[in-house]
């Protein structure tokens, strides 16, 4: 790396450094004014002025006026931030859950969150008789695959939904027909209707899962859990697995504020 490269990364880093002294000092005062802010960060007011066009450009900060007036966080950041602190609300009260799923079936489970188009698994539990590759932790698959991820989708608004099965038939690259959009459409009413999702092969061949979407205080779908299991022995079993995991997802959505 040349020196060139090593003063401008210098340079990125003190921006970033400073930026963080605005958003933390507004945090713990809930708004300042420029000059105060220049005060608190011992730093000239050009520079403050600098940062607040930058933080603002972006809507992590908010400003009465350009000059003199007071800023305090803008509704962007605040909104991050909410998304940061419900995730992690989420994958602490749901690792209980699979764990007790894990102690009371041997079987694999895990989480999945909403992450633009697809689901991403964000944490899990591997069971002791089979270890399905599908959804390792960090991976994902689009929304209308598998249980964990139809169990969101499902459950998500309408406007979602449509625009999103919109986007399914008019792919450039093997749009859905007709009828497979009738099938998953009928697929994610079955599923509101019996508040599970089933995959049953369809990912991968012999594994079966069973999911059951997640809600937040203000009845959002914020994820999902998901049972996992070979396709062996009876019936009876997969119909213990549905009720679990209705009852978990149930359990952390209480947890969450949620009320039915």
């Amino acid at each position: 790396m040349s020196s060139i490269e090593v003063a401008a990364d210098a340079t990125g880093m003190s921006a970033v450094s400073k930026a963080m002294r605005v958003l933390t000092a507004l945090a713990h005062t809930g708004e300042l004014t420029a000059a105060e802010l220049a005060a608190a960060l011992d730093e000239p007011i050009t520079t403050v002025y600098r940062m607040l066009s930058n933080l603002e450009a972006i809507g992590w900060i908010e400003r009465e006026n350009k000059r003199g007036g007071v800023v305090r966080l803008g509704i962007d950041l605040v909104a991050v931030g909410e998304s940061v602190e419900e995730s992690l609300d989420s994958r602490q009260t749901a690792f209980a859950a699979l764990s007790r799923i894990n102690e009371q079936t041997h079987e694999t489970s895990y989480l999945c969150v909403r992450d633009g188009n697809r689901a991403a698994c964000i944490e899990r539990i591997d069971g002791r008789y089979t270890r399905t590759a599908e959804l390792p932790i960090g991976g994902s698959l689009p929304l209308h695959q598998g249980a964990g991820p139809r169990a969101i989708l499902a459950f998500e608004p309408e406007v979602f939904q449509e625009r999103y099965l919109s986007a399914l038939a008019s792919a450039q690259l093997n749009p859905m027909n007709e009828a497979d959009l009738g099938r998953l459409t009928a697929e994610l009413r079955q599923a509101r209707r019996t508040g599970i999702a089933i995959s049953d092969g369809d990912v991968t061949p012999g594994i079966y899962s069973v999911a059951a979407p997640i809600f937040n205080h203000r009845a959002e779908v914020v994820g999902s859990i998901t049972l996992s299991s070979l396709r062996a022995g009876s019936d009876a079993r997969f119909e213990e697995y549905d009720q679990l995991i209705r009852s978990e997802a149930r359990t952390i959505s209480t947890q969450l504020g949620h009320q039915e």
